[in-house]
């Protein structure tokens, strides 16, 4: 879901960590050494994560002006996946084994063999289609250490997490009730009370 346009539907997250005086410039190379890049047939991974300009997923060159917005930083999350229909690879992979076995003269292949086809099969399949690309939008409130992700999917989410970790060296911490009361100023009394808490059930039989 884009920050610029549609449904404002997003997840939040508190960033843990110092941000550095030089954020600007220091931050910046880091978006670009982790900007996305394309997935190709001839790469070993399914699937890639970078980042993008936001709203544009297919911007990959990225400057101060597409990245930083007053006191904000906002990004796109670009993942590029194979996502070879089962069918196909299998019926691929038929023909492939039995056009190897008539080459062999074999009655049949062992299992090395057949992950080696395999491996073959899905490089050709990937010369021949293109990765499948998504692109969710990132906004960073640099002054409030908040950081809005416009989905609440949550594999997306992981992803998001560990590249952000990655880029700039910090954490993020999931929204939940306890995280924005931590963050709100918990007092003892306040935390021990919740420590203490055990959830209510107001369907029975619902849990």
């Amino acid at each position: 879901m884009p920050v610029l346009r549609g449904t404002l539907t997003y997840a939040r997250f508190f960033v843990d960590g110092k941000l550095p005086d030089d954020l600007h410039d220091r931050y910046l190379r880091a978006i670009r050494l982790r900007a996305q890049r394309p997935l190709t047939a001839e790469d070993d991974v399914a699937s890639r994560s970078g980042w993008c300009r936001v709203g544009e997923p297919f911007e990959l060159e990225l400057d101060f002006e597409s990245v930083f917005y007053n006191e904000y930083l906002n990004l796109g999350m670009r993942t590029d996946r194979w996502a070879i229909p089962g069918s196909l690879l299998r019926a691929k992979l038929r023909e492939a084994e039995a056009a190897h076995l008539a080459k062999t003269g074999r009655e049949r292949l062992g299992r090395g063999a057949k992950a080696e086809l395999k491996a073959l099969v899905l490089k050709r399949l990937r010369k021949e289609l293109t990765p499948a690309v998504r692109s969710v939008d990132l906004s960073w409130s640099l002054s409030d250490g908040i950081v809005r992700f416009f989905t609440h999917a949550p594999k997306p989410a992981a992803e998001m997490q560990e590249l952000f970790k990655k880029t700039f060296d910090l954490s993020l911490v999931p929204e939940a009730p306890w995280t924005l009361a931590v963050r709100s100023g918990i007092s003892a009394t306040q935390d021990t009370a919740w420590v203490g808490a055990t959830p209510t059930e107001l369907v029975p039989g619902a849990s």
